[in-house]
């Protein structure tokens, strides 16, 4: 088989064995909390070729020829159950999700017969173009990759962590190590500036996403003249209310869409918690101008105009002591598995999306990823989700049982 990928990664399934990742997001199969159950399953197999690219595949229920064994590189042996007579060889556009491209029955050159039963397969990357005479035209190369199907027989395969890197080349080794991802810090709260501000009811908390639409005329922070990319340079401050001491977050706006003559939707990421310190002025065409004032001895603020973004101050977050531990972490964590896994208040919100969030949510230990999950999850405001973010661990956790539990009882 010669199969093209653009993801850097090749697996083999059969799609009535992963029915139930139809809804689960674009690259579900890499994930270290999903792969490991998946493969330890017998339902997929999957692998990083280190690269984009074309690459020729071998597929056999035999051995290594003498030319494959003597340009081997790095191998891997999956465990693996044939249940429906054949396997799907893909790159990944065929697999049951949301991202779902192409539809196996209709590249039947990808698909493989195999008589069911279980299987330890072993991948071997090769290096092709070390053999003499592999640039040569006419010269019959190697496969990049060979697929060896033998009977399992009672052997233990323990899963790998991650699909392994298969490189072809001999002087790599194969390596189902996690990635770590680092991301880039966030520049420093500059507390001696005015920003602009606005309100929105889905304002997240720190790290995470959201997205305003016709809550504020954002493009009033943006000088005129300047691209649509000079918005993406603009610190916001967003809060639930515009009012001093009110928690809020300084987010950044990373991506818009929607015609000109439209309103559009804006998308933004929290980058800092702060409170406000003063609400002053307001911001119109890139410039902060002073309050306008009416009334008698013209003390009153007017209106803020509709074209015009309210400018701000802030302040650090005050800090606040933690109570008592209310929770009983181990338990609380117990009782939401359990609910994701019996169809339960969760389960029905989060609906196809239940089982790949419950295999999320088993794999990590830390009290604050649950914290985190609920907040994420729970039908919360964008105002709660906001202050209870911001609460310490103990009472952050007993706010979010108590949230739970009010979710639970009215679902």
């Amino acid at each position: 088989m010669v199969l093209a990928t653009d993801v850097a990664h090749l697996v083999i399934f059969h799609p009535e064995d992963l029915g139930h990742a139809e809804q689960w997001p674009i690259a579900w199969y890499a994930e270290t909390f999903v792969y490991p159950v998946e493969s330890a399953a017998r339902r997929l197999i999957a692998w990083c070729t280190g690269s984009d690219g074309v690459f020729k595949l071998r597929l056999t229920t035999g051995d290594m020829t003498a030319r494959e064994q003597e340009f081997a590189g790095p191998s891997w042996v999956f465990p693996y159950r044939v249940r429906d007579g054949r396997v799907f060889v893909d790159n990944s556009d065929a697999l049951p999700g949301v991202e779902k491209m192409t539809d196996p029955a209709d590249s039947e050159e990808f698909w493989f017969e195999l008589a069911d039963g279980d299987y330890a397969v072993t991948v071997t990357a090769v290096e092709w173009e070390a053999e003499p005479g592999a640039g040569e035209n006419g010269h019959d190369t190697l496969p990049n990759y060979v697929v060896a199907f033998s009977p399992l027989e009672g052997r233990a395969i323990d899963p790998a962590r991650r699909p392994p890197n298969l490189i072809g080349s001999r002087k790599a080794t194969a390596s189902d190590e996690p990635y770590v991802s680092r991301p880039y810090p966030s520049d420093p709260i500059d507390f001696d500036r005015i920003y602009p501000a606005f309100v929105s009811a889905n304002i997240a908390p720190v790290g995470r996403a959201f997205e305003t639409c016709g809550e504020a005329p954002i493009k009033a922070a943006v000088p005129p003249g300047a691209d649509d990319f000079a918005i993406f340079d603009i610190p916001f401050v967003v809060a639930a209310d515009l009012s001093p001491g009110a928690p809020a977050v300084i987010a950044s706006c990373h991506g818009m869409r929607g015609r000109p003559q439209e309103q559009r939707t804006f998308s933004f990421k929290a980058e800092h918690a702060v409170q406000i310190a003063a609400v002053e002025g307001f911001c119109r065409d890139g410039k902060f101008l002073p309050p306008e004032r009416h009334g008698l001895f013209r003390r009153g603020p007017r209106p803020l105009p509709a074209d015009a973004l309210a400018t701000v101050q802030i302040s650090p977050l005050a800090t606040v002591e933690d109570g008592p531990m209310r929770v009983d972490v181990v338990a609380f964590k117990a009782e939401i598995l359990a609910d994701l896994g019996s169809g339960g208040a969760l389960a029905k919100r989060l609906d196809g999306l239940a089982g790949y969030e419950a295999l999320r949510l088993a794999a990590a230990d830390e009290t604050a990823f649950l914290a985190d999950w609920l907040i994420d999850h729970l039908p919360l405001s964008g105002r709660d989700r906001l202050v209870f973010s911001l609460l310490p661990t103990h009472d952050r956790l007993g706010a979010l049982d108590q949230a739970y539990r009010a979710f639970r009882e009215y679902s």
